[in-house]
């Protein structure tokens, strides 16, 4: 009499695995099984089986489940290295930072936005520019470029971003800003406080009227070989506009030429 389906595809008695099979080599062995059992399935209801048959169909079955036993094995044992490896890797994460570590929970939840910063509420996310920026200055060649900034917040009483430029063809970074926008409680007044991979750093000051902030240079400091012709003023303004896209034009005076439009860009949100 031969084994009934399930036992023929499942093997003996704890031979069972609760490892999900979803490797091509299992999926292979999984369909030669279901073949055999669809012979034996056409045997019960057929009478002119004969022995010698039935006795080939059950080889082949029990062939395929001593492949099945041998590859959840060989899964167990990935899954086993799998574990090592991830254990080695938490383990190096806690040599290489021990201090951090103890300091950020892993189940730690998403801060609140500081109640101060929710009128710039409107500038969190990642944004990526749609399309590429539009630069120009007199002292310079017109060009375009790509841009990603990132504005976030870690519940303090400010806001956090990074502004990295790329070049559209080449992908090559090139412009690259980051700091902290902060906001004067129970007011408007704004403060944009910058370091830049060219050697400045300013403090920039204004106001922001619903969705859209206007700045202006209060104070800039360069590196001691900074190249010339030096950065004196700068304006900017952000606006969130009517589709949703956030848009963001630079102005700048340098010791040669008065204030002028130097960039102007479009961002579309990809994250909140």
């Amino acid at each position: 009499t031969p084994q009934p389906a399930a036992e023929a595809v499942l093997g003996r008695k704890g031979d069972t695995d609760a490892n999900p099979m979803s490797i091509n080599e299992v999926i292979m062995s999984a369909s030669g099984a279901c073949k055999l059992i669809d012979s034996l399935h056409s045997y019960c209801f057929s009478s002119r089986q004969s022995k010698s048959q039935v006795c080939c169909l059950r080889e082949q079955v029990e062939k395929k489940n001593g492949e099945l036993k041998l590859l959840r094995q060989r899964i167990r044992r990935s899954d086993s290295q799998v574990r090592k490896l991830k254990e080695k890797l938490d383990e190096l994460k806690r040599i290489s930072f021990p201090y951090l570590n103890s300091l950020l929970s892993q189940d730690c939840e998403t801060p609140q936005l500081n109640p101060v910063m929710e009128p710039l509420s409107w500038m969190l996310g990642t944004w990526l520019s749609d399309p590429p920026g539009d630069g120009t200055f007199p002292t310079m060649k017109p060009f375009q470029y790509l841009e990603e900034v990132h504005i976030s917040h870690v519940g303090q009483p400010m806001l956090n971003f990074s502004f990295n430029a790329f070049h559209p063809d080449t992908r090559k970074p090139m412009h690259r800003e980051c700091g902290f926008i902060r906001l004067k409680p129970d007011t408007n007044k704004v403060a944009f406080i910058s370091a830049q991979n060219t050697g400045l750093v300013e403090v920039e000051e204004g106001e922001v009227n619903g969705q859209e902030l206007s700045i202006a240079s209060h104070s800039i400091a360069r590196i001691s070989f900074a190249k010339k012709p030096h950065v004196e003023q700068i304006t900017r303004k952000f606006r969130l506009n009517s589709d949703g896209k956030l848009e963001q034009t630079v102005s700048m005076a340098t010791t040669t030429q008065p204030m002028t439009q130097h960039l102007h860009i479009t961002y579309k949100k990809v994250t909140p």
